[in-house]
Formats: C-alpha cells, sequence, structure tokens
C-alpha cells in the first residue's frame, strides 16, 4: 500500500504576532516563537476536526517541521490520534537570503524536553535527509527544497511504512505553498491554480488545512486552506506576493500599516470583525521592493511607468453603494520633491483627478488588524480603477442652479446624475 493521502497544515497564531512583550523561546533557537494562546486554541480545533474524520480518513502518521511552533501546533492532533510526532527538516521554515540569522531548529533530543508526551525519535522517522540553505533561500530554492523533498520523503517513508495511506506534515506558510505546489507539478510557487473551477492560488492561513488524494501518478488538491472548522476561521492568510518572510517582523507590520490605511476614521474598537469593509486598487508604493527592482537597471523604468499616491494626500469619496464609485486625489504633488524629476512629474500626474471605479469581488477575503494585532474587519471587494475614463468638473456660475450642471451638447455617458450629485454635493462642502 501507498500513500494515497496528504493532509499539510500550517501552524497557529504564533505568539510574536501579538503586541510585545513577547514570552522567550523556549528552545533559545532564533525565531522560534510558542504559539499564542489563540494559537494554542486553534491547534486544538484542528485536533477536533482531524479527530472527528471518518477512520479511513484519519492520519496514520505526523510529520512536523522541528520549529517549536509547528510541534506544539501537532502536539493535539498527536494525543487525539494517539500518535507521535516525527521530525523533518525537509518541511522547515523558508528563511530569505538577506536575512542577518538563518536559524537551525532543534532536533529530537531537544524537543523531548518540551514534548515528552509525543516528541518521536529518529527511530520511528530520521529524516528525509533534505535540508534547506544554511545561507538561505530565494523562493525557487524553497519550490526546488520541496521538489526534492517529496523525491526522497515518498519512496523511503512507503518502504519503512507501507501500511500507511494517510499522512500529516505540519509546516509553515511558504513551505506549506511551496509543497502543494510541488506536488501539484507546477513550475513555481507564484503559479495559480484552478481549484473549484477558478484560478486562485494556495491558501495558507493560520492553522489551514489542505488535502491532496492520489489519482494514479498524480495528486489532486480536494481542500485548499481550510479552516471552516477554526472558531475565527481563516487568519493571517500568506502567500509568495507578500514581500517579507512570512509572520515576520516586516510582515507583522505591513499588516499592522495596512490596517491603519484601511480604516483611519473609525476606532478599532468600534469596528465589528464581520462587518464587511472595502479596499481601493491603488498604485503601489515607492518603496515597494518589487518596484524597486524594476528600476534597478539605473534608468528608473520602473518609477517612470508609475503614478504614485503620496501618503498625505487627501482621498474623497462618492457614495459607496453605487456601482461605479468616484474618487479624487488632493494635494498629492504637496511634498518636497525637485519639480523637474520624474517623482514629482508623477506625483503631479493624478494630483486632483476624478476617477471612476467599479467593484471587483475577491475570490477569498481579507483581514484587516489594527496596531494590536486586533482583527477589525474584513474585505470581500476592492475597487478597481478603470484608466481610461477620464472625467473632469466643469466649472460653472454660482448664481447658475447646481442641477442645470451642463449643456444638453455637453452630456456624455459619464455625465450621469449621480456624477451630477456628486459635483453637487461637493461644492456645497466646499462653500
Amino acid at each position: 500500500m501507498a500513500i494515497s493521502t496528504i493532509l499539510v497544515a500550517r501552524h497557529g497564531y504564533r505568539s510574536n504576532w501579538l503586541p510585545p512583550p513577547h514570552p522567550p523561546n523556549p528552545t533559545g533557537i532564533d525565531s522560534d516563537p510558542v504559539l499564542a494562546p489563540h494559537g494554542v486554541d486553534q491547534a486544538v480545533e484542528l485536533s477536533q476536526h482531524i479527530g472527528n474524520l471518518p477512520d479511513e480518513e484519519k492520519p496514520q502518521f505526523i510529520v512536523s517541521s522541528p520549529f517549536y511552533r509547528c510541534v506544539e501546533t501537532s502536539q493535539p492532533t498527536a494525543r487525539v490520534l494517539g500518535l507521535k510526532v516525527a521530525i523533518d527538516r525537509g518541511v522547515g521554515e523558508w528563511f530569505k537570503t538577506d536575512r542577518g540569522v538563518v536559524p537551525e531548529p532543534a532536533g529530537y533530543d531537544q524537543l523531548m524536553e518540551f514534548f515528552p508526551e509525543v516528541i518521536a525519535d529518529a527511530n520511528i522517522w530520521e529524516g528525509s535527509g533534505v535540508i534547506p540553505s544554511g545561507k538561505g533561500e530565494t523562493s525557487d530554492d524553497i519550490f526546488k527544497r520541496c521538489q526534492e523533498f517529496w523525491t526522497h520523503f515518498l519512496p523511503k517513508f512507503e518502504k519503512q511504512y507501507p501500511a500507511i495511506s494517510t499522512l500529516l506534515i505540519v509546516t509553515h506558510a511558504a513551505t506549506k505553498i511551496a509543497l502543494g505546489m510541488s506536488l501539484l507539478k507546477h513550475e513555481s510557487v507564484n503559479d495559480q491554480i484552478t481549484f473549484n473551477g477558478e484560478k486562485t492560488k494556495i491558501q495558507a492561513g493560520a492553522c489551514s488545512l489542505d488535502k491532496f488524494v492520489r489519482e494514479q501518478d498524480s495528486w489532486v488538491l480536494i481542500e485548499n486552506g481550510r479552516t471552516d472548522f477554526l472558531k475565527d476561521g481563516e487568519e493571517m492568510n500568506w502567500n509568495f506576493d507578500v514581500k517579507f518572510e512570512a509572520g515576520s517582523d516586516e510582515d507583522i507590520k505591513a499588516r499592522k500599516e495596512a490596517a491603519k490605511l484601511a480604516d483611519r476614521s473609525v476606532p478599532p474598537t468600534k469596528v465589528d470583525p464581520n462587518t464587511e469593509n472595502e479596499a481601493y486598487e491603488v498604485p503601489p508604493s515607492l518603496y515597494d521592493e518589487s518596484y524597486r527592482d524594476d528600476g534597478k537597471n539605473g534608468n528608473d523604468s520602473g518609477l517612470a511607468q508609475q503614478l504614485l499616491i503620496n501618503p498625505n494626500a487627501k482621498l474623497q469619496l462618492t457614495e459607496l453603494d453605487h456601482e461605479t464609485p468616484l474618487f479624487k486625489i488632493s494635494d498629492n504633488a504637496n511634498v518636497a520633491a525637485d519639480p523637474e524629476s520624474v517623482l514629482f512629474s508623477n506625483l503631479s500626474a493624478i494630483d486632483g483627478q476624478i476617477y471612476k471605479t467599479s467593484w471587483n469581488k475577491l475570490l477569498g477575503t481579507e483581514l484587516i488588524f489594527d496596531e494590536y494585532g486586533e482583527l477589525i474587519g474584513t474585505v470581500r471587494e476592492h475597487l478597481v480603477t478603470d484608466p481610461s475614463v477620464k472625467i473632469k468638473s466643469k466649472p460653472v456660475d454660482s448664481n447658475v442652479d447646481e442641477e442645470m450642471e451642463t449643456n444638453s451638447s455637453e452630456v456624455t455617458d459619464l455625465k450621469t446624475a449621480f456624477l451630477k450629485k456628486a459635483i453637487a454635493a461637493a461644492k456645497s462642502k466646499n462653500s
């Protein structure tokens, strides 16, 4: 009998995702935090879900990343199923090449101090032999590492445990994605997949669960980032579009800054986490990592092709219940930039312009966190700007009735009653 079903879970909510002070790492290893209390609860919820599966679908073996948070996430499931937790460095964390310290995780002996009830030993599983580079990895490197992991792990494991057909792997967000993409025979961690007839990506929220089933010589994704068994659903989803390591200090800081920008006007304590909010598709920041890369050839081609938004600019919106809301960005060029520079030119290009948008539903749900790591809202739709539509307000004599905004010869498809109402409302506020 060969392995026919593989479950892959991400670890639960980490303690360092909460505001400091953070508890010390028990192992003393860099970047090896414990789970937050919420993450411990998630691990229990995962174990309850797996424990309630039909007997023929329950995992018969657990393989975990050696990092503390993954073994801690595995522990409740191991107890429910009466199994030991084996470790394998092949499914360990992804650390980027520009990182100051690439930590080496604990082994069986050290983990035995913290998880004596459930941790296995090298006699049960000595590992696939695949070890991440001590110099860090690029996204291509982790993809190749996971390809190599399956190549070594599957035949070795099936030879040692020929009676086992269902396996649970507990790992990290980046590794979870790379394991899935390599198992599905994709060419990159950045590829899209087709799931339930839609183009998407492998989801990697905290304690989310993927399910792969073997069909002849290939594998099929049956469950993608499942979190319906978690009380609070999907949290801290991550993919390789994010420019920071999953769950790193930079990642958490970026999420908090995004939350601040998403809703500055409403106190976090007053926002219902179940309330759906709106997000707006805007050009990338000048400081975006991928954006900087575009200009590395020295000709500033990336900058020349982008319209930039100054963080201190003013944003005005019409009613959001309309199918095509309008927005205007003001004071965008009010920065200490050289008037002859490309930066100033690109800031000025959208200053005072009125844009037409339309609603675009997301495939999943985005979560908004405040500066304390509290969930304050969800986003299910984005407003996407139509760059082909140019709208300009027409100066009108103050004595003319506001309802008579345009002459009949100047009426276009865009000069709707809605637009008139929006312009009139703006004028009344400025008068």
